[in-house]
């Protein structure tokens, strides 16, 4: 989506005044997770934004401290927990990231943000014979069979997916244009990609190439898979980290950013890989008990 002058002059607006009615239906195609759901989660950081007088578009230095405090604190007062913490700022930090590349703020307000940790999982990553047996369930499904394959072997995010368009592609080299990188794809993501292709009109194929208008539309057709794969559903993160566990990247396969891919890569790789471990250990001593 490219905004008009008018909208984005109500976007920023809305910002600078904490206004989250006006926000959201500018940005919800951007979110994850339903406009009402999101409307929840970010209701009583903007509130209290409004109610400091703290402007949202320019943060002030201390904005990291002051959000980390505002998204702690649920309507009943009790604190929250820290996955919610988490998905309250990651809703903020994904308007802040279309802003960005709209070109209306030079500076992400929350880079280096240090969240609270995430909790600890209780059920291991999704095993590779449970992923290949998904991938042949969803071949039924051409566009969902697609973006399993381009996330398990170029570690895409949900928000690349959706925002991934048919002119983003060399079609002499196989190459995809993605937000921070260009990626070589896999044979076996290219072929994923043909038959939609196809239908999109071959080598004058335009647009969108999935068809998928919000994250929770591409997981809805993954809970769907899973369930008749029998195979225990696993969101699209998951799905990622399942991927940099088991394949061995570089910057460019997994569209890390140039400048600092490599640390971030290292980074993501040892998560992926040590939470496996952590949960099959912890799998492992359960049996013994």
């Amino acid at each position: 989506m490219t905004f008009t002058d008018d909208q984005a002059g109500r976007l920023t607006q809305a910002l600078q005044k904490a206004d989250l009615d006006t926000l959201l239906p500018l940005v919800r195609e951007q979110l994850p997770v339903p406009p009402g759901q999101a409307y929840t989660l970010l209701r009583l950081i903007f509130e209290q934004a409004a109610q400091e007088h703290i402007n949202l578009l320019y943060p002030p230095q201390d904005f990291h401290p002051w959000l980390l405090r505002a998204a702690s604190v649920n309507q009943s007062g009790s604190e929250a927990k820290p996955n919610t913490v988490r998905l309250r700022v990651s809703l903020l930090s994904k308007i802040y990231s279309y802003l960005v590349e709209q070109g209306l703020l030079l500076r992400h307000p929350l880079q280096h943000l240090k969240r609270p940790p995430n909790e600890r999982k209780s059920t291991p990553l999704l095993d590779r014979a449970d992923l290949e047996r998904l991938h042949a369930q969803s071949q039924d499904d051409p566009a969902l069979h697609a973006a399993l394959i381009l996330i398990d072997q170029h570690a895409f995010r949900v928000r690349e997916l959706l925002q991934l368009q048919w002119e983003d592609f060399d079609q002499a080299t196989g190459a995809a244009l993605r937000p921070h990188a260009l990626t070589r794809l896999s044979d076996a993501a290219l072929r994923a990609l043909h038959p939609l292709q196809a239908q999109a009109g071959g080598t004058f194929a335009r647009g969108r190439v999935f068809p998928y208008r919000y994250e929770r539309d591409l997981r809805a057709a993954l809970h769907l898979a899973c369930r008749n794969a029998n195979v225990t559903y696993t969101p699209p993160g998951d799905l990622r980290r399942v991927a940099l566990r088991d394949h061995a990247f570089t910057v460019q396969d997994a569209g890390f950013a140039r400048a600092d891919g490599e640390r971030s890569l290292a980074k993501a790789t040892r998560l992926a890989r040590g939470l496996a471990k952590q949960l099959d250990a912890e799998k492992g001593q359960a049996t013994k008990t």
